[in-house]
Parts: C-alpha cells; sequence; structure tokens
C-alpha cells in the first residue's frame, strides 16, 4: 500500500540533485553579482560631487574641535579654513582650499586664532523684509494636501525639505509641490543623522534621496539641511562632521533663522510662538508638515502667520529666491535610467513595504484567526458528540478483544522500568507486555526484566540493533493481541489509559478502525520555560487540532509514543516504514489510504519526557518535521483524493501550504518587517502580535479546558509566538536544505534523564505479580 521506495525519502546517494542546485544558485549569484558590479557606481556616484575638484585629506570634528566659532548670520551654514592675507582674512573650502569668502573684521575679530569657523550667511544684499516658510519631514499624505491648499489660497510659496522613504510613499504629492512652484530639497532618505551615521550611509542616504528626486521632479537640486539640526550655537557645533560630509560632497547646507518648536508644542499642547518681525529683518522658518501624531496644530499656526507677516510688510519667498547661493544649484534635468530605478526600488522598500508587511501580516492573523476558529468549533462539537459516544458504549457490552502493549526501546535503562510498572497498573486487561529491545548499549534489557521477573505478562525480546521501525515491525509480527498498544519507553501512563485505547475496538462492529491516538502530555511542563512552552504546543495541537481533524475523519499523525492498531491493519499496510523518520505518521497516512478510519480518544492520556534544553529541542523537532515532510511527499497521492475530502483537500494541503508560505515568503517578510521598524511600524507589528496572541489565547484556552490541563498555562500564551516563530523558521529552512542535499538525517534519539513532574510519578505503584517467577526472554540474532 505505500508509494514505492528503495530508501529513505529524499535520500540522494550521488549527490546529483545536491550538485544541480548548487551549480543553479552559483549562477543566480554570478548574475546578481554581475547587475550589481553594473549598477554600484551608478547608483553611488552624486551629481554634485562630479564637477568638484580633487579632494585633500580628509577634514573632520579632530581638525576643526567641537567648539569652533560661528560667525556671520543667515540661513545658509558652512565650514570655513581660516587664513589671514595681506590684511585681509579670508574663508577656504576645507577640501579644495579655493578661497570663496572674506570674512568681515568683526567676523574675524571673532574667529580669533581658530584655524576653522562655522559661517552663516546667504541672504542677498537687496532682500528685504523676506520671509521663507519651510518644512521638514514630509511629504504626509494628510496633511501636506492641506497645507498645499492653504498656500494656495494665499498665493505663498515655501521650500519643502523632504526625505526619499516619504518621497516614495506619496510621489504625487511631491510633483504637485513641483507643478505649484514650491522648493523641494533633500533632507536625507530616512531621516538618519548625518553626523553621527557611517561615511557609507550618509552618502547612500544623500544619493539615494538625491535620485528620487530627479526621478519624481525632474530637478537635479544641490542643496540640503541636516536632520537634527539646530539653530543655536551648541547644537550648531556639534554638527560640524555632518557639515562637513554635506560639503565634501558638494551640497550647500540649509539651516533657519527661526525655530517654531512646532514638534514639541504639539506634544505639550502649548500655542506656537509667532517671530518677532518688528526689525524688519529677513527670517526663515523652520516647520514639519509631517511626523509626530498630528500637523493640525502646525497648519493653524501657518494660517495664523501668513496674514500676521503681511501686515508687517513682508513678503513671502522659497529658500532659492531669497538667496541667490542656492538658485545657482537648482536645474532642471531629464531623469536618467539610475535615477528612475533608485525610485522604484525606493518605491518598494518604502511605499509598498508597509502594505506588503499589512498584507501578509494580515493574512497570517486572518488564517490563524479563521483555522483557529474552525478548530476550535469543530473541536467542542466532537467533545459533545464523544460525550454521547461513551453514554453509548456503556449500555452496550463491548466485545472481548486481546491486548498486546508494545515498547521498542533503545538504550532505555534510565526509564523502561518506570514505564512498565505505569502499564502494569492498567485496569484493562492485557495478554502481554511486549519489549523489543533494539540493541541497547545499556542496561535497557536488564531493567525490563527486573520488572518481569514481578509479572510474567512481561515478556523481553532482544535483536540486533534496525531502528525503531524495525523494533516495531519485529514486535507487530510475534505480538499475540489483536490489537497492539505502542508507546514510547519513556512514557508513563495512568491506569485507565490502555482501556481508553482499546474500547473503540471493542466497539467497532464494522471493523474498519484501524488506530486510535492517544493523548500525549508534557510530563516534565515544570521543569523551565522550554517545557512549558511545548506543553503548551501540545495542547494546541492535540486537543484543538487533532480533535476538529478527528471529527472530519481526517487524522494524519497517530503518535506512537501513545496509539493503538488493529495488529492485521498495520501488518496489511507494510508495517512502519524505514523510509520516513516519521513512521507513526507515515503509518497513519498508509491506513487511510487503505480506507481504514482512525481515531483519537481524549481519555487516554500518556506523559512523556520532552526536551528541556534548545539544542534537544531542536535536534528533536528537525526529526519531527523532516520525517513528516517525508510522510508527506511519499503519500503525495492523498492530495486532492476524491476519496479521503477532507484529509486530501484540506489537512494535507493546509500542511504544506504551511511549509511552502514561510520558505518563500519569510525573508521577505523580515526583510519587509525591519523595514518596517526603521519607518516607525513598530506599533504596526504589535498590533499583530497583539492579535495573534489574542487568537491564541482563545484557541490554547479550550484546548486547556479540553484537555483538563491547568489554567496557568495560558499566562505563558504571550510567549509562545515569541519561540514558535523562530523555531518554525529554523526547521522549516534545515529540514529543506537536507531534503535538497539528499542527506541522510540520523535519528538524534534525546538523551533521557528520566526526569518528571512529581504529580505525575506519585500515582505510579509496583503491580503485584500475576503469578510464576520465570522470565520470558528472546534472543534474537541479527
Amino acid at each position: 500500500m505505500h508509494e514505492s521506495s528503495t530508501g529513505p525519502v529524499f535520500l540522494n546517494p550521488s549527490g546529483r540533485r545536491w550538485r544541480a542546485v548548487r551549480r543553479g544558485a552559483a549562477v543566480v549569484a554570478a548574475l546578481a553579482a554581475a547587475a550589481a558590479g553594473v549598477a554600484a557606481p551608478h547608483l553611488h556616484e552624486l551629481p554634485q560631487e562630479s564637477a568638484r575638484v580633487e579632494h585633500r585629506a580628509e577634514v573632520t570634528s579632530e581638525q576643526t574641535g567641537l567648539d569652533a566659532p560661528i560667525v556671520g548670520r543667515g540661513p545658509l551654514v558652512r565650514v570655513l579654513e581660516v587664513k589671514p592675507d595681506g590684511g585681509r582674512t579670508v574663508g577656504l573650502d576645507p577640501f579644495t582650499g579655493e578661497v570663496i569668502t572674506e570674512l568681515a573684521p568683526q567676523e574675524a575679530e571673532a574667529a580669533g586664532s581658530s584655524k576653522y569657523v562655522i559661517e552663516k550667511y546667504g541672504y542677498s544684499a537687496t532682500a528685504e523684509r523676506t520671509i521663507s516658510l519651510t518644512f521638514d519631514d514630509g511629504p504626509d499624505a494628510t496633511y501636506t494636501p492641506e497645507l498645499l491648499d492653504l498656500l494656495s489660497r494665499n498665493g505663498v510659496p515655501a521650500t519643502f525639505f523632504v526625505t526619499g522613504e516619504s518621497i516614495a510613499r506619496n510621489p504625487e504629492i511631491i510633483r504637485r509641490e513641483a507643478r505649484e512652484g514650491h522648493a523641494i530639497a533633500n533632507h536625507s532618505l530616512t531621516h538618519v543623522d548625518i553626523t553621527s551615521a557611517p561615511d557609507w550611509r550618509a552618502r547612500l542616504e544623500l544619493v539615494t534621496t538625491d535620485r528620487i528626486l530627479r526621478a519624481t521632479t525632474h530637478q537635479s537640486v544641490g542643496y540640503f539641511r541636516l536632520p537634527y539640526e539646530g539653530d543655536d550655537v551648541e547644537s550648531t557645533q556639534r554638527t560640524v562632521d555632518g557639515l562637513l560630509r554635506a560639503q565634501k560632497y558638494g551640497y550647500v547646507v540649509t539651516s533657519h533663522d527661526f525655530d517654531t518648536l512646532d514638534w514639541m508644542h504639539a506634544e505639550e499642547g502649548s500655542p506656537i510662538p509667532l517671530p518677532d518681525l518688528s526689525s524688519g529683518e529677513n527670517i526663515t522658518l523652520l516647520l514639519h508638515d509631517a511626523g509626530g501624531r498630528s500637523r493640525r496644530q502646525t497648519l493653524d499656526y501657518v494660517a495664523e502667520l501668513i496674514p500676521h507677516a503681511k501686515a508687517h510688510g513682508y513678503t513671502f519667498h522659497t529658500m532659492p529666491q531669497a538667496q541667490p547661493w542656492l538658485q545657482e544649484r537648482v536645474h532642471t534635468v531629464e531623469p536618467t535610467f539610475w535615477d528612475r530605478l533608485t525610485f522604484q526600488l525606493a518605491r518598494i522598500a518604502f511605499g509598498w513595504s508597509e502594505n506588503l508587511v499589512r498584507v501578509l501580516f494580515g493574512f497570517a492573523v486572518a488564517s490563524v484567526f479563521l483555522l483557529g476558529t474552525f478548530n476550535t468549533v469543530l473541536a467542542l462539537v466532537r467533545r459533545r458528540r464523544r460525550r454521547a459516544q461513551v453514554t453509548r458504549w456503556a449500555t452496550c457490552p463491548p466485545a472481548p478483544v486481546e491486548v498486546t502493549v508494545l515498547l521498542a526501546a533503545y538504550d532505555e535503562g534510565a526509564v523502561i522500568a518506570r514505564t512498565l510498572r505505569s502499564l502494569l497498573t492498567s485496569t484493562h486487561p492485557v495478554r502481554e507486555f511486549l519489549v523489543v529491545d533494539d540493541g541497547s548499549t545499556d542496561d535497557t534489557a536488564e531493567q525490563a526484566r527486573l520488572v518481569a521477573r514481578e509479572d510474567p505478562r512481561v515478556r523481553v525480546v532482544r535483536q540486533a540493533n534496525t531502528g525503531k521501525a524495525g523494533a516495531l515491525n519485529h514486535g507487530l509480527r510475534i505480538a499475540e493481541g489483536e490489537v497492539v498498544v505502542t508507546l514510547d519507553a519513556d512514557t508513563i501512563v495512568q491506569p485507565h489509559t490502555v482501556g481508553n485505547l482499546v474500547r473503540h475496538f471493542q466497539h467497532d462492529h464494522e471493523g474498519t478502525l484501524g488506530a486510535v491516538a492517544g493523548v500525549v502530555r508534557v510530563g516534565n511542563s515544570d521543569r523551565n520555560v522550554i517545557t512549558r512552552w511545548q506543553a503548551l504546543e501540545y495542547v494546541t495541537q492535540i486537543g484543538v487540532e487533532r480533535a476538529a481533524a478527528d471529527l472530519l475523519g481526517a487524522i494524519s499523525i497517530v503518535p506512537g509514543a501513545c496509539a493503538a492498531w488493529r495488529r492485521r491493519a498495520v501488518l496489511a499496510a507494510g508495517g512502519f516504514s524505514e523510509s520516513t523518520l516519521a513512521e507513526d505518521c507515515d503509518l497513519c497516512l498508509s491506513l487511510q489510504r487503505a480506507g481504514w478510519r482512525v481515531t483519537q480518544d481524549d481519555e487516554a492520556p500518556a506523559y512523556t519526557e520532552a526536551p528541556d534544553t534548545a539544542d534537544a529541542l531542536l535536534q528533536q523537532r528537525v526529526r519531527w518535521t523532516f520525517g513528516t515532510m517525508q510522510a508527506i511527499w511519499r503519500h503525495r497521492s492523498l492530495l486532492f483524493s476524491s476519496s479521503k475530502r477532507w484529509l486530501g483537500w484540506f489537512v494535507l494541503p493546509w500542511y504544506v501550504l504551511s511549509v511552502l508560505l514561510p520558505l518563500l515568503f519569510l525573508p521577505v517578510l523580515t526583510v519587509l518587517a525591519v523595514f518596517a521598524l526603521q519607518i516607525g511600524g513598530a506599533a504596526m507589528l504589535l498590533q499583530y502580535f497583539a492579535a495573534f496572541t489574542a487568537v491564541n489565547l482563545v484557541v490554547v484556552g479550550v484546548g486547556v479546558r479540553l484537555m483538563g490541563e491547568p489554567l496557568r498555562l495560558l499566562l505563558f500564551v504571550p510567549v509562545y509566538r515569541l519561540i514558535y516563530e523562530p523555531l518554525r523558521a529554523y526547521l522549516l529552512y534545515t529540514c529543506a536544505l537536507t531534503a535538497l542535499r539528499g542527506a541522510r538525517l540520523g535519528w538524534n534519539k534525546l538523551a533521557r534523564t528520566g526526569v518528571l513532574d512529581v504529580r505525575h510519578t506519585a500515582a505510579i505503584a509496583v503491580a503485584p505479580a500475576a503469578g510464576g517467577e520465570g522470565v520470558h526472554t528472546v534472543e534474537v540474532p541479527a
């Protein structure tokens, strides 16, 4: 009944598949490197810098100091190297050595003996009573259009210092600003501090924004305003490295005369002060049309300021209109291919990333919610039906069924005796307890024999090591019972566990039942965070998800750690497969393909020792995940099978999607999430995390109630996704890579410590001997 296989699924001993994958990856990498090599020089080039002469030695605050004197007045700012020259003091470009200005006597006096000064300058000699409104950080989708409407109604031009990320989100607003005659200039890509950023980051921020501006406005703009710049002496001196960088790259750096601090007043709810216009001096105001919770107060302030300034005889100008040094830095250009490419990449990174994050996270939340709700409702309906079924069974005499309990053991000396003694307390009659020692290197057989002396129903069979599937198949062949209950050798049960598993076969009058899944619980959940997380996971997957699948007749995994099997059905299906590492999943699918039913009993608990370290957990889960992938691939003919509608059209396809979608989209989602965090999307990500947590809380709450677990598990729900998502990503990529390589994955058996919570082991009693003193041991040759 199995798919034909000559060995472990995905195994590729020749390595041909992996060589093909590596060749394909090498070709893709080479093409990407070639494309990057062609694009990098173009995307890295500064339009302003290309016309400059060869730079001299690097100049930073180490040469200028952080206390360079500030001289002059105006909305532009630059660092000058100061030198005496025949009775006058001249200011030189610190990078080219070119004389660009002569200091006035009072400025030379203020410079004193300093080698460098920071000069403020910029107003035209003919400018009088000019006022320039400047707005940083935009455009904003809500407030900038309202501001443009306000400026248009009053015939007032303004200067907008925009960020590349905001342009990428709102390119039409930038185009409107250009159409309506406003000045637009660079304010970095992501509002990074150019003063403290690494040089490569500073250059990237400026170059990228320049190219975005060229692509959207058809203008090359050679002036720039530093994010986080101030107008007081100390703030200006602290930005000297940022000023030097911008000058080195060929920019004119702008500042302001009057900082409205509108962002601070908006947070405090205090009025924004109007500037003192009584002196009649030219003035440049700093405002913001984006950022913060609201720019409503800024709009109201502008509406108040415009008539106030006009009443004082002021006229409004853009900065280039009032500063001739800026007029010559603005040129109409035809965007290049690299400009347009940069803009499109920015649209993807900033314009689409937030929306794509919303779509992907929204899909994930909706999927978890819908699937969680669907499974929860089904689990609750099933519980009601199962209670009614058990009530009916109480009125019907059960059919007699011979039972064998089978344990496949390898190096389980620390726990095998405890497991057997818990089984000997079973209230249901068991014909034999069969232990198949699969070539253990410890005292597993000796420990089992000690228990066998207490009860002759315990039978110990030793064989050469063949693996768990081989040991189980050997046990099935020699088992005397019609129903075989399999347990892991570290698992303990309650007295009614075996009986509750077997009762389904006793009442299966049609003889169509092939297997019954028990409920595996974490027996050492009090150990640490890792075991508590697993306890929560087991509650969700077994108490809700598998219960729902049971109602649909679509269980895909019957856990070998606690299950009952119809012996003839398993043997007819070929037994436990050695082609996968998830022999229980493989066999469950084989039975269903052969037409056998599979169900679950919620009142058949078994307590197992879960991994209590990260390394052990990863080893176990890699085996589980890889084995399940092998089993699904091996039984892929079940997908969309007409005979198994819910299994073939819902359960298995959903599993496939849950593997493929993260493999494809997780890298993209991770990158976009990082972008979202950088552009202020932390609140959005927290909302999604809260949504995941709320859905998990409901689903886990139902699972806890159905499985009778302690309510304190619910306190761990917020931590659940923080462990689950990184773990699942690691497992998926590790297993996918292993499958592509065609490597043989080892069993990576969990080293048993024998530690279980006291509340589970306290009820275990040593069963009295049923009679006889002989120990039934069989040695099987290799």
